[in-house]
């Protein structure tokens, strides 16, 4: 398959290689190597942050290009007000540099990728040699570069074909050689001849280079979708070349929920003022178009059933190809009963109905591409479109610069024109370096006030890291409290939601602004866990910086986007110069380690082995947990010849009850050493603590402390003396144990446990922690297929064949159904085979369907029911689809198995084992995975695994976790492998009661 596991992004090529290596380029002189577009007529007219340029295509109706076009001609609206012209001027082909394509591959299945790959090819045949110049991309957990820029059709195609892969692993060499490449020639200027580039060339490299470091800094900081953040990056980063771009997008459908319609609305708009059109092509093998047709089918069938129940006549179910209009298998009154029945399904937005890919493309002036449609008529018009097209500009209307959308409308006053135009912009400062996103304006303008508002509380502070070999490197934290927040909490799903927005800025002495951050977070999770969260639960903004020695100052907002209110501090931080001697960071709380994202940079100053440390500015920690991390970074005197000691210091109430030395590895000459030590905490009664970290070596001394607080009862010094005195005081073999000492008072205090954590040590949860992840999963697993709502949706399987099981995959077949799911039961339609319309169901197919435990709830509850005495175990904590979660392995015996597979002679039953990734979040499965243990080796089906995968999907007017694909993979006798691919589509609500109404 096309598609990759959670973290599964070409490791052996890491992008910590490549985005250090892209850093250090960018400290090394990369921005003297800058260059300036050439001044051509290509130009974007952009004089002013208050000009706006339009491209527009303006045509016959003989669809000739008209090329006497005057201001006078048109009209346009800027937001609703009317705009006079001040610059019109007509480019053509012979005018600048190469008109840049970008082609670009989301994950797909193996279906997909066909299709994408038999499209692209007949893409490259419709665009010339001369004047174009075309790029190779693909999502897959970050953006991937498969080929940089070029005219050659032979390096196109091999990336085509390595980008439609449907083995991810293959892939690896192929995207480690085009970064590579691209990072080899901006180094040098020069490409694998030894020739200098242009500087036309080098400009289209620097974009490629940054938008592959956008991508993956827009997920972190918008929360959204890697495809989303792709097309982002894309669309940002070729805002700085001239002249119109193109980027064709080869998709199955993109999932947009109520949160991510932000991030949709943000790409329409930088797309439209970076003047790049996006072309969509549909890679299923059904259309949006058709998908909506097959629905309306359905609900024609329902009205023919609930009429037939009448004795009222009515159509048949239609048949015949794809395509065919649902108009003329009307009769008298069925238009009608349709509309009646559409009235039964809820749809979010005016645009639900044509679905994102085609509103993303007719809102940049695109064109959206239907599945199995020929993609060469529209791009012969594409490469028309880029080689005449005008470019105009106006004085927009904007009295404040506020984010909000400002739609732009072109209309012809000369008879015979179609004119094809932008749909709109963003009211945002054309400062391309500032990069202010909308939801940042608001943000910024509450900074600007002399007084700073105090409605919502939060904290935030800067964490001194020393001195690393790139400089003084120092971590921004800011966290708002769940408590503080307004939330809207939805009963029907079981979730709540939460929305913020954070903008911090560092300021130097002089006011100059060193380092700006911001972050926008729509969040869900779990309603029955909100009040047990209390304090503890925040938002996080986390960032790093390099700062030399020197006083600066710390700004920040924080809004709330559901209640509007928001809340701003202003604090000034000196970073200190380590001079001779040890030196050791601030001391930090941990509030949690998380796996190290994707392509984290060498920079990365809070990483313990291979998580970052995630830290604690609330200062609040929660009674009953079994141990408190701390975090520092010890930096020794490489001169000196005494080794490094260190000590640490627990005060209650600033009393010192435990003290003891530390154990540190020996430093790496001058390298800085991540220190992690933990502090056993189920002994210790509610009140205030300090610990205090000491760094001596030789006469020097050094020490850094951190403050918390156990909320509870207080409990008297007495008690507290004899629960310290039986705590236990030593760790397991695998963690290095530092004995601990009493602090030499009367009222000294044994047996509290402090130890030191060698990098890679993080303890997993306790097994008390894992049964609570597993119950919390549990409860949610068992009664999901409940908590769904009515609804219907298009279910689209593919089945291929691997015959000599070396990855060469064979499409066999595929087909839509109609899943109707009610009252919590699923029913299954199929509406079309092999791209005919169809009234066969599964039965009716040459084989029958191995494995089918049902997706909505079934496998979940196989997996979680008591009877089955599921055997749990932790492995690991992961981020998937930008969540953290929980992934467990668990085992299913074959006695306490409720599953059975069968080949059409005969069913046997199996036991079955997997993975299972809940969401820390909201409790819910993200992920399942199955493995059929111990089948007979006279049985045909040799092994059978399934995986569902989940994500968020608004129906109606509510966010759900549904399945969006899974896929089932059965090896039949030695060498044979079978693969069934689903995916789910076209989610809508689906009413209780009909109404039937019939014309006259």
């Amino acid at each position: 398959m096309c598609r990759g596991s959670a973290r599964r992004h070409f490791h052996s090529f890491s992008s910590l290689l490549m985005w250090s290596l892209f850093l250090a380029f960018l400290l090394t002189g990369f921005a003297t190597a800058q260059v300036t577009p050439e001044k051509t007529a290509a130009t974007a007219v952009i004089s002013n942050v208050d000009e706006v340029s339009l491209d527009l295509v303006v045509k016959n109706k003989k669809n000739k290009p008209i090329l006497d076009l005057k201001p006078e001609d048109l009209a346009v609206t800027d937001g609703g007000t009317a705009v006079k012209i001040s610059h019109l001027h007509l480019v053509g082909a012979e005018q600048g540099a190469d008109r840049p394509i970008t082609l670009l591959f989301d994950q797909l299945d193996s279906a997909g990728c066909a299709n994408a790959r038999s499209e692209a090819s007949k893409i490259l045949k419709e665009i010339p040699l001369a004047g174009f110049s075309v790029s190779v991309l693909k999502v897959e957990g970050r953006l991937s570069l498969y080929q940089e820029f070029t005219r050659d059709r032979n390096l196109l195609g091999r990336a085509i074909a390595l980008a439609t892969q449907p083995d991810p692993e293959k892939t690896q060499p192929g995207v480690e050689s085009a970064e590579k490449h691209l990072l080899a020639t901006l180094r040098t200027g020069t490409d694998e001849t030894g020739a200098r580039l242009s500087p036309p060339e080098r400009m289209l490299q620097q974009v490629t280079l940054t938008a592959l470091e956008q991508s993956q800094r827009i997920v972190q900081e918008q929360h959204s979708s890697s495809a989303l953040a792709a097309l982002l990056a894309l669309a940002r980063s070729q805002q700085r070349l001239p002249g119109r771009k193109v980027v064709i997008y080869f998709s199955q459908g993109l999932r947009v929920s109520l949160g991510a319609g932000d991030v949709l609305s943000s790409i329409i708009g930088t797309a439209n003022r970076s003047g790049v059109s996006i072309y969509a092509m549909d890679a299923n093998s059904l259309s949006e178009q058709v998908a909506q047709g097959l629905i309306t089918t359905m609900v024609m069938g329902n009205a023919m059933h609930a009429s037939a129940a009448n004795a009222v006549s009515a159509p048949q179910a239609p048949t015949g190809p794809v395509g065919h209009a649902a108009g003329d298998l009307s009769t008298p009154g069925m238009l009608s009963m349709m509309n009646s029945q559409f009235d039964r399904f809820e749809t979010h937005g005016a645009d639900q109905a044509k679905g994102p890919l085609a509103q993303l493309a007719t809102s940049t002036s695109g064109l959206y591409i239907a599945a199995g449609e020929n993609p060469r008529k529209a791009m012969r018009q594409m490469v028309q479109d880029l080689r005449n097209y005008y470019e105009a500009s106006y004085v927009a209307p904007i009295q404040e610069y506020d984010g909000q959308f400002r739609p732009v409308t072109v209309k012809p006053l000369r008879a015979g024109l179609k004119v094809r135009a932008k749909s709109g912009y963003y009211a945002l400062p054309a400062d391309e370096e500032a990069g202010i996103r909308g939801f940042e304006l608001p943000l910024l303008k509450v900074l600007a006030e002399p007084s700073l508002p105090q409605d919502l509380k939060f904290h935030s502070g800067i964490l001194q890291l020393g001195e690393f070999t790139t400089g003084y490197a120092n971590a921004l934290v800011i966290e708002v409290p769940v408590s503080e927040l307004t939330t809207r909490d939805d009963l029907n799903s079981n979730l709540y939601s939460l929305h913020v927005s954070m903008v911090a800025e560092i300021k130097n002495k002089a006011g100059q602004v060193i380092e700006h951050f911001s972050e926008d977070v729509p969040r869900h999770g779990a309603l029955d866990t909100k009040l047990e969260a209390g304090p503890s639960d925040a938002v996080l903004m986390q960032r790093h910086f390099l700062a030399d020695p020197g006083e600066y100052t710390l700004e920040a907002a924080v809004l709330d986007q559901n209640s509007g209110k928001a809340g701003a501090v202003r604090s000034t931080f000196v970073v200190s110069a380590e001079g001779s001697g040890p030196f050791l960071s601030d001391l930090a709380l941990v509030r949690r380690v998380d796996p190290l994202p994707e392509a984290t940079d060498d920079l990365e100053p809070l990483r313990f082995g291979d998580t970052r440390i995630v830290p604690n500015f609330s200062g609040h920690v929660v009674r009953g947990m079994k141990n408190l991390w701390l975090f520092s970074v010890v930096h020794a005197d490489p001169q000196a010849g005494d080794p490094p000691r260190m000590e640490m210091t627990i005060l209650r109430n600033h009393e010192p009850i435990a003290q003891a030395p530390m154990q540190l590895r020996k430093p790496n000459g001058g390298d800085a050493l991540p220190y992690m030590a933990s502090i056993q905490m189920a002994s210790l009664p509610p009140g205030n603590y300090d610990v205090m970290e000491t760094l001596t070596q030789g006469t020097k001394v050094v020490e850094r402390s951190v403050g918390f607080r156990i909320d509870g009862p207080e409990l008297a010094s007495a008690a507290m003396s004899d629960k310290l005195g039986t705590a236990p005081g030593t760790g397991k073999d695998d963690v290095e144990v530092a004995a601990v000492s009493s602090v030499p008072s009367p009222g000294e205090t044994r047996g509290l446990a402090i130890t030191a954590l060698p990098p890679g040590s993080v303890p997993p949860p306790s097994p008390d922690e894992v049964q609570a992840i597993v119950s919390s999963g549990r409860k949610h697993a068992l009664r999901y297929s409940k908590s769904l709502p009515n609804f219907i949706c298009l279910e689209v399987t593919n089945r291929s064949v691997d015959s000599s099981s070396n990855g060469h995959w064979k499409h066999r077949d595929g087909f839509a159904e109609m899943l109707r799911y009610v009252d919590s039961q699923e029913t299954r339609t199929m509406v079309e085979y092999n791209g005919e319309r169809t009234s066969a169901q599964r039965t009716d197919l040459d084989t029958t369907w191995p494995l089918s435990v049902g997706e909505f709830g079934g496998l979940l509850n196989l997996v979680f029911q008591p009877n089955a005495k599921t055997e749990f175990q932790w492995k690991e904590t992961d981020s998937l689809a930008s969540s953290m979660v929980d992934v467990l392995a668990y085992r299913v015996a074959r006695e306490n198995a409720n599953i059975g597979l069968t080949d059409g002679n005969k069913t046997v039953a199996a036991g079955f084992h997997g993975l299972v990734y809940i969401d820390k979040a909201t409790a819910g499965v993200r992920r399942i995975t199955l493995e059929a243990d111990d089948l007979p080796r006279d049985f045909s089906i040799h092994a059978a695994t399934m995986t569902v995968e989940y994500d968020y999907v608004t129906v109606g007017t509510h966010d759900y976790l549904m399945p969006m694909r899974a896929t089932v993979s059965l090896q039949r006798g030695r060498r044979q492998t079978d693969l069934n691919e689903m995916t789910f589509r076209n989610y809508r609500r689906y009413a209780a009661q009909a109404k039937i109404n019939f014309a006259p």
